[in-house]
């Protein structure tokens, strides 16, 4: 019988067994991969060291059907205002404005651009999924979209857009995902508009894994909603669901300057109240940290993120603008103040 060890000294054999081994482990990789996918994990993702110079950005969204309070805002205090949402039908065709919405619509831009805030557009929301994902499925109906898209900002004298799929559910989603990011972000970075895209907090891996990391380059910042947890604290926006997702966008080479931290104004429970109808029942509750039994973020949870976020990530994001309070009695109590004044090193007192 032939014996490798006769035929080379027991150092060469040694590296020759190894080196075979090694080769059919990597052959194997994939089709381990597909017998067992449940058992799978694929190889943790190795970052470029991340020198990027980082502008705070104080990010807001705003509930197209809630209008009251759009006279009411500082938005000398935003950096960028989101007005959703704009959804579009499965022939990539947008789902216009009615004449109040329109109305509304350009009031809130020309308010926001008198204060020097940038003003897209959201593109989706939720229940919109699946007509995205249609859309991203076919090359022709994907550029209709993008046409129409660029149409309606330049038409609505726009600054950016906000893509909020809401969400990729699984690895082919993410690839038409992607697909979609980059050919309406080439259009809009040739013609000057900025592009956002939001994404889920990373507690769901499987989830969150659906989007790959390349779509980072082709945005300028990601909205990362780390809200609506249904982790074991029984809390949906706690501060180490801040952190773990923070951590996680991190870890997937989403660099600083780009991941930007929701941060919710309202609550989670029996029922969903904004954070204006919580302090008008009781003005103390402003200042209750992480309630279990309101569930929502107090001025303490808000101010501890706004910090965090100062330290490890590229802005906040407001969920959203209209659920904060305007009333002239309680206008040092509005949690857009209160990040304001923490991201300008100031200190509020209010909950002292």
């Amino acid at each position: 019988m032939f014996n490798i060890l006769r035929t080379f000294n027991n150092k060469t054999a040694k590296l020759m067994l190894c080196f075979l081994a090694v080769s059919c482990l990597t052959a194997c990789e994939g089709l381990f991969e597909k017998m067992f996918p449940e058992d799978w994990e694929k190889d943790p993702e190795v970052c470029e060291t991340d020198t990027t110079a980082v502008t705070f950005k104080k990010v807001a969204y705003w509930d197209g059907d809630d209008t009251d309070n759009m006279e009411d805002v500082d938005y000398e205090q935003l950096t960028h205002l989101i007005y959703g949402y704009l959804e579009v039908n499965a022939d990539a065709s947008l789902v216009t404005f009615d004449d109040d919405e329109v109305d509304d619509f350009e009031d809130m831009i020309a308010s926001a651009r008198a204060a020097g805030v940038k003003v897209a557009i959201s593109i989706g929301g939720d229940g919109n999924a699946s007509n995205l994902k249609t859309i991203a499925s076919s090359s022709s109906i994907t550029n209709t979209f993008v046409d129409n898209v660029i149409e309606f900002v330049e038409d609505n004298d726009l600054e950016g857009v906000d893509l909020n799929w809401q969400f990729p559910s699984d690895d082919d989603e993410g690839e038409l995902f992607e697909d979609l990011v980059e050919k309406l972000s080439d259009k809009l970075w040739d013609n000057g508009y900025f592009f956002s895209i939001a994404v889920v907090s990373g507690e769901d891996e499987d989830l969150a894994d659906s989007i790959d990391s390349s779509v980072f380059d082709y945005v300028d910042f990601v909205n990362v909603r780390a809200f609506d947890s249904t982790n074991s604290d029984n809390l949906h926006s706690s501060k180490q669901d801040a952190i773990d997702a923070i951590d996680y966008w991190t870890e997937r080479c989403l660099i600083k300057n780009k991941l930007v931290l929701g941060i919710p104004f309202y609550s989670r429970g029996d029922s969903v109240d904004s954070y204006a109808d919580i302090i008008d029942v009781k003005r103390a509750y402003a200042c209750i940290d992480e309630s279990k039994d309101r569930n929502y973020n107090g001025i303490p949870t808000v101010i501890y993120k706004t910090n965090y976020a100062m330290s490890y990530a590229g802005g906040v994001m407001i969920q959203s603008l209209e659920q904060d309070t305007y009333d002239t009695g309680l206008l040092e109590y509005s949690l857009l103040n209160v990040i304001s004044e923490t991201e300008s090193g100031n200190t509020v007192s209010i909950c002292d």
